[in-house]
């Protein structure tokens, strides 16, 4: 589950390293999100990047937690937790996801936007 304040790695190939969380959409009373929820993220590290500064704001959608999750009776927990940034309309910043996604996370339709899930 990730909450305000919450440090996530992006898993797309936009040339940012670290971000943080500082707000969670769906209304004020949510206090956490799952895989597959929009929140708005700060930049905290970044590579060579030209879309990108320290300190931008932008969208992201979360594709793995820390939190184990279950269905069917199978949980399913990773090591960190991981997002995917977003442009406008749910066009991404990179052009390729790195890992694994959640079936309920491929649903969502920016998913087929990528040239490659590696």
């Amino acid at each position: 589950m990730i909450q305000k304040g919450s440090f996530l790695i992006p898993i797309d190939k936009s040339g940012v390293w670290q971000v943080a969380a500082f707000h969670i959409y769906g209304g004020f009373l949510n206090k956490y999100a799952k895989s597959g929820c929009f929140i708005k993220i700060s930049v905290k590290k970044i590579k060579n990047n030209l879309w990108l500064s320290k300190k931008s704001k932008t969208k992201s959608i979360i594709i793995l937690t820390r939190k184990e999750s279950g269905l069917n009776g199978f949980y399913r927990k990773f090591k960190f937790n991981s997002c995917v940034l977003l442009k406008k309309r749910l066009s991404s910043f990179g052009s390729e996801i790195i890992g694994p996604t959640l079936k309920n996370v491929r649903r969502k339709k920016f998913i087929y936007s990528f040239s490659g899930i590696l």
